[in-house]
């Protein structure tokens, strides 16, 4: 079960580097991400503490202004709140949407001061930005020395009788206080002391608790409360994860248990495959899974050509664990043979040329220099005809010159494809490309381009490409009428080894996967080939007739 996710999830490379993305993605988020942060704390929020119980009797001719005094300082209390840059970058006034404000319930503000601010510049800083605000919308702000002006009256009238005495204010109108403008560089902190009082209609009830947060850092900014403790934070959640997923794979890659598919039938040691570019991508990819379900086995591919891959294969010592790919049947008897699929090729255009259908006779026109103009074709505007082929190591160029063209293609007459840069003498524009892929991307960027391709290639470059396959004769491949149809540009992939090799080595057992096993024959046609076994393991009759 553990081995099923980790491949669903793509295996130990990709989990591996998801768990390095998780830890990494806080640290990110912080550095790249989020860079602007301004955190804030309630270090305290209470009481002070003095009240009437603890006067004590006495003839200080104070005694009334005192327990007034205590009587006031009984309804207030303290909250001290800390702010800091718990950001990557400096802080300015414009970074701000919304100035950072506190306001504490019905509590009324009496007075503010600012501590460990670490420099007296930054204290300055705190102190300009500070205002006090009422309850009301629109009230006008007051700053710091207006509030104690104000505080310092209220406590000299507790001490001052008589005609002397001034007359009692109005309750105090503050009710939170904001940092207006407010610069903090990169780790400055300070601490904001608040002194508040309960409003003279609350005498009687408990003292209020609630202090309130409001503001906003534009951008990506955030102002966050360091006293929160959310239980999904960002850093727990992907370290979970990557904890999750650290435990899958040392799981997985401490204790794999033996959960081989019993149909695959795995052997030991290194095999290569080499050959046909054409079908290579497929049985390249067939080998991944054959690895997969074969730990002991290890299947290396090279897409050489077709005549390259039965020539390498025919000049091996007895024994070399060598299988070659090639594009139809090898006229040698030096190799053996065993049929894996059916390979259509088309003839294909650019769009340019303005047909999706020619006979032989007239393919074969072109390719001999008869035709150099498609206006010969179809009339119309004149548009050159510029050939692209492969070259002489091609199993695909060999299939078309023997089931197509009836000759041998010509001469080489130009690099790119365009115009004879090679031989201005050549009567065809002809140029050559290495795989079948390249052929139809020339042929997709180039006017008045034809060649050829196989199937699986052509379709591929039409996903991004405007081309034309062309019919031939008339006649087009039909999985299920095949040769009937007179289509004649097919054939069938062959896997070619020194001698036929033993049931129980490494090179059989591969190629018994390859030929015969759903999960190959699955690849295969999701590629677009034709597999030469049927599902229920017999042979398919349209491959022996190529």
């Amino acid at each position: 079960m553990l081995r099923s996710a980790l491949d669903f999830l793509g295996g130990p490379g990709p989990v591996a580097l998801a768990i390095a993305l998780l830890f990494a993605t806080p640290v990110i988020d912080r550095l790249f991400v989020r860079r602007k942060r301004v955190g804030f704390r309630v270090l305290y929020n209470s009481k002070i503490g003095l009240g009437p119980e603890q006067l004590h009797d006495g003839t200080d001719a104070h005694a009334p202004q005192l327990r007034e005094l205590v009587r006031v300082l009984d309804r207030m209390s303290i909250v001290v709140i800390r702010v800091r840059n718990s950001g990557t970058y400096d802080i300015g006034a414009d970074d701000f949407d919304k100035p950072l404000a506190f306001t504490f319930g019905t509590r009324v503000v009496w007075n503010a001061r600012v501590s460990e601010a670490g420099s007296e510049e930054l204290r300055a800083e705190v102190r300009r930005s500070l205002q006090f605000f009422g309850r009301e919308e629109g009230q006008v702000r007051a700053p710091l020395t207006t509030v104690r002006e104000r505080m310092a009256s209220s406590v000299g009238r507790l001490f001052r009788s008589g005609p002397d005495r001034p007359p009692a204010m109005a309750e105090p109108v503050w009710h939170g206080v904001r940092l207006d403008g407010l610069t903090l560089r990169r780790k400055q902190k300070f601490k904001l002391l608040v002194v508040l009082r309960e409003p003279e209609g609350n005498r009687d009830g408990e003292l209020g608790k609630e202090v309130k947060v409001s503001g906003s850092l534009g951008g990506a900014g955030v102002l966050h409360d360091e006293k929160q403790e959310r239980f999904l934070t960002l850093p727990r959640l992907t370290g979970g994860l990557a904890a999750l997923l650290a435990g899958v794979l040392v799981l997985t890659l401490a204790w794999t248990p033996d959960v081989r598919d019993p149909t695959v039938p795995c052997g030991t040691g290194t095999l290569r495959v080499e050959g046909s570019s054409v079908f290579m991508p497929t049985m390249a990819r067939i080998a991944e899974q054959y690895a997969k379900a074969c730990p002991g086995a290890h299947v290396q591919t090279e897409a050489t050509g077709s005549i390259a891959g039965v020539r390498a294969v025919a000049a091996a010592d007895p024994g070399t664990a060598l299988v070659a790919l090639a594009d139809g049947r090898q006229e040698t008897s030096e190799v053996v043979g065993q049929q894996a699929a059916i390979v259509v090729y088309h003839v294909v255009v650019h769009d340019s040329v303005g047909l999706d259908a020619l006979t032989l006779d007239q393919l074969r026109g072109i390719y001999a220099g008869r035709y150099t103009d498609w206006q010969q074709l179809r009339g119309g505007d004149p548009l050159p005809i510029r050939v692209i082929g492969r070259g002489s190591e091609s199993g695909t160029r060999e299939l078309f010159e023997r089931r197509v063209l009836g000759t041998t293609e010509g001469a080489l007459s130009s690099n790119d494809c365009r115009s004879r840069d090679r031989d201005p003498q050549a009567p065809v524009i002809r140029c050559e490309r290495d795989k079948n892929s390249d052929v139809v991307r020339e042929i997709a960027a180039v006017e008045g381009a034809v060649g050829y391709a196989d199937a699986p290639s052509v379709a591929e470059a039409r996903k991004t490409a405007e081309l034309t396959a062309l019919s031939l004769d008339g006649k087009v491949f039909d999985a299920v009428s095949g040769v009937d149809s007179g289509y004649r540009f097919w054939t069938v992939e062959y896997l070619y080894t020194k001698a036929q090799p033993a049931e129980d080595s490494l090179p059989g057992k591969f190629i018994k996967y390859a030929r015969e096993h759903d999960d190959a024959r699955i690849r295969m046609k999701d590629a677009g080939y034709l597999p030469c076994r049927t599902p229920e393991g017999g042979p398919l009759e349209l491959c022996n007739l190529r």
